[in-house]
C-alpha cells in the first residue's frame, strides 16, 4: 500500500493519562487495526489497512471488496455487477467503503497510489457509481492527502465525509465538486449523522462537532476525555455517543450540552442502537449493555468473547441484539436480559454489519468467503460469497 501506520498491541484495560491522551492521534490505530494490518492473501494479495462495509438498498447489497465494488443479490447472494468489471490495482483500489448518495448512485472510497518512483504518494479517492451497472458517474473522482475510514453520508444535495487528513469534506453530490471542508485538529475516522440542515460528525480529537450542512461552518463543538470514531446516534432531541474515555455520552442535540454519561469497562467505539425507549452499546472488552435512554441507568449488561469494534444492531422486531466481534464471532442476544442465544464463528474478522428484515449480512477480511448472510432469529447462515466449496 505505499504507507505505514504505528502499531500498539492492545493489550486489555486501558488506563488513560495525560501523557496518553496526547498521543491519541498516533495510537488511534492501537485497538482497531490489529487485526486488519500487515494481512496477506485475502484478495489478489492485497494488504488491507482498514475495513470492508456493505450496504442494502432494495434487496441488493452494495459491497466494497478490495479488488471491486460488487452489487449482489441480497436473496442469493449472486452477483449483478463488478466494478470494475476486471480487477485493475494499477487503476482503481483497493476499495473499502460504499454508501448511497441517492436513489441512482453510490459513493465508493479506496486508497490508491498516485505518481512513481521517489514521487509515489498515496491518496484517499472518491468515486460515484450508478447502482444500475455500477458505471462511474462522475466526470473525475476526488481525491484528499488521507485513507477515507468510513463512510460517508448524503443529505439532500450535499455529501459529506472525514478523512484521515483531518478534514471534513462537504462534497456537491451531482459532480462531485468540493463545496466546502472543515478542519479538525486530528484524523476523522467517523461517518457523520445528518440531521436536517446540520452535520454531525466526531474526530480522533476527542471532539463531536456540529456542522452547517451547506456551508461546513461551526455550529457547536463538545469535547469528551478521549477520541470518538463512530457517529452518534439521534433520538428525538439527543444525541449519544461512546469514546474512547470509556464514557457514553448523551447529548443536546441543538447546542451539544450534556445531559448524562455512563462509564463502562473499557472505551466505547461503535454507534450506539436503540429502541426508542432503551439504549444498547458495546465496549471493546465484549460488555454489552442496555441502558435507560432517558436517564442512563443501567438495565442488564451481558459479555460476548473478542474486541468489539461496531455498534450493535437491532433486529426489526426489537427482539435480537447482534454484536459483532474482531475475532470473526457474530453473536445474537435477547433484549430482555442479554443472554446469549446463538453465536456464529467464521475465518477472518468482521469489517462491517447491516440487518435487513430477517437477516443480517458482514463482511469479512482475510477470509476466503468475504460476504455473509445469516438469519437473525437463529444464526444459521443462508449465503456465502463467494459460495463455499462443497
Amino acid at each position: 500500500m505505499g504507507h505505514w501506520y504505528i502499531y500498539i498491541a492492545y493489550t486489555g484495560h486501558f488506563k488513560e493519562n495525560l501523557s496518553v491522551n496526547r498521543l491519541f492521534p498516533f495510537l488511534s490505530l492501537a485497538l482497531a487495526l490489529t487485526v486488519v494490518l500487515l494481512l496477506a492473501g485475502c484478495s489478489g494479495g492485497i494488504h488491507p489497512t482498514t475495513w470492508t462495509t456493505l450496504t442494502l438498498r432494495d434487496g441488493t447489497l452494495y459491497v466494497a471488496d478490495l479488488e471491486q465494488v460488487r452489487a449482489l443479490d441480497a436473496e442469493t447472494g449472486q452477483e449483478t455487477w463488478a466494478f470494475p468489471p476486471t480487477p485493475d490495482l494499477r487503476q482503481y483500489g483497493p476499495f473499502y467503503t460504499v454508501a448511497l448518495l441517492n436513489d441512482d448512485l453510490l459513493l465508493v472510497t479506496s486508497y490508491e497510489q498516485a505518481g512513481g518512483g521517489l514521487f509515489t504518494r498515496s491518496r484517499g479517492v472518491l468515486r460515484a457509481l450508478s447502482l444500475n451497472g455500477g458505471r462511474l458517474a462522475w466526470p473525475q473522482p476526488f481525491t484528499a492527502g488521507g485513507e477515507f475510514i468510513a463512510p460517508g453520508n448524503a443529505g439532500d444535495s450535499i455529501f459529506v465525509i472525514g478523512n484521515s487528513d483531518g478534514n471534513v469534506y462537504g462534497l456537491r453530490i451531482e459532480d462531485g465538486a468540493l463545496l466546502w471542508q472543515y478542519p479538525t485538529q486530528s484524523r476523522v475516522w467517523a461517518t457523520p449523522l445528518i440531521v436536517s440542515d446540520t452535520v454531525y460528525i466526531a474526530s480522533l480529537d476527542h471532539c463531536l462537532y456540529a456542522l452547517d450542512l451547506e456551508t461546513g461552518a461551526l455550529r457547536w463543538r463538545f469535547q469528551a476525555g478521549g477520541a470518538m470514531a463512530d457517529r452518534p446516534l439521534a433520538l428525538a432531541d439527543t444525541l449519544y455517543i461512546g469514546s474512547f474515555d470509556r464514557n457514553l455520552y448523551a447529548l443536546r442535540r441543538t447546542d451539544g450540552t450534556e445531559i448524562w454519561r455512563f462509564t463502562g469497562a473499557n472505551w466505547f467505539w461503535g454507534t450506539p442502537t436503540s429502541d426508542g425507549t432503551r439504549l444498547y452499546a458495546a465496549d471493546v472488552d465484549g460488555n454489552v449493555y442496555a441502558l435507560d435512554a432517558a436517564t442512563g441507568q443501567e438495565i442488564w449488561r451481558s459479555r460476548v468473547s473478542g474486541t468489539v469494534r461496531l455498534g450493535p444492531a437491532l433486529s426489526p422486531d426489537g427482539k435480537r441484539l447482534l454484536v459483532a466481534s474482531e475475532n470473526g464471532t457474530l453473536s445474537g442476544l435477547d433484549t430482555a436480559d442479554g443472554f446469549v442465544l446463538w453465536q456464529q464463528t467464521g475465518q477472518g474478522q468482521l469489517g462491517s454489519m447491516v440487518i435487513g428484515g430477517e437477516k443480517v449480512y458482514v463482511t469479512r477480511i482475510n477470509a476466503p468467503q468475504r460476504v455473509q448472510a445469516f438469519y437473525v432469529e437463529n444464526g444459521r447462515p443462508v449465503w456465502s460469497y463467494p459460495a463455499q466449496q462443497q
